[in-house]
């Protein structure tokens, strides 16, 4: 008989558990009907489900309000575990643990291409979170603060006026570019690493800033 894959959770509040995949389903949620509870706000009562199909194990989302997330990205549908996945739900790490895992070895090309490819810096606009190199950001930003690296994010390479960045986040003419400045400045110091000589958030000068989620 093979032995059972494992399934360790860590919280944000420090505790850990390691549950033994020991039945077909396990369900996910805030309600104390699951098989792994997730009592947390930001949990659905049933957030998703762990299931076992033969030999292969995978996860699926249940329709979450807040979603699920699978290695830093948000799961669409389902996804087929592999050894050490990583499933986030709420403030509960889920770890994939399979004993059965083949060894490591070297990464098929494409594969690295795909890493090199992935952003350094990710704005999740429906949790109103920011990941930068795979951590969140934390604390939050402001709401300012957010608002004007959503903008730039979402047309990420491209360079926005100032004007444009006062109507969007300000809701009204700036006449006083000051504050712009300003806010750029406060963003800097929480998502660059050197703020005076940054990586992602850059000025073009003369016509405004824009915002590249790789750094060359």
């Amino acid at each position: 008989m093979h032995p059972a894959p494992k399934l360790s959770i860590k919280r944000q509040d420090g505790s850990y558990q390691e549950l033994e995949w020991d039945r077909e389903v396990f369900t996910v949620g805030r309600d104390s009907s699951n098989d792994l509870i997730v009592d947390h706000a930001l949990a659905s009562r049933r957030h998703a489900r762990f299931e076992r199909t033969g030999d292969s194990f995978l996860v699926r989302d249940l329709n979450s309000t807040n979603g699920t997330y699978v290695n830093g990205v948000l799961l669409n549908g389902e996804h087929l575990l592999a050894d050490q996945d990583q499933i986030v739900i709420a403030d509960a790490i889920i770890t994939f643990r399979d004993p059965e895992a083949t060894a490591r070895g070297p990464l098929p090309p494409e594969v690295l291409r795909s890493l090199r490819d992935e952003e350094e810096l990710r704005v999740d606009s429906r949790a109103k979170e920011i990941y930068i190199r795979g951590q969140i950001l934390a604390p939050p930003l402001t709401v300012k603060e957010f608002q004007l690296l959503e903008l730039l994010y979402q047309r990420k390479g491209q360079v926005i006026s100032k004007d444009e960045i006062a109507r969007a986040v300000w809701d009204y003419e700036v006449f006083d570019y000051n504050a712009i400045d300003a806010l750029v400045y406060r963003l800097r110091h929480r998502i660059e690493e050197h703020p005076s000589n940054p990586r992602y958030l850059l000025t073009q000068r003369g016509f405004g800033y824009k915002l590249v989620t790789n750094a060359e």
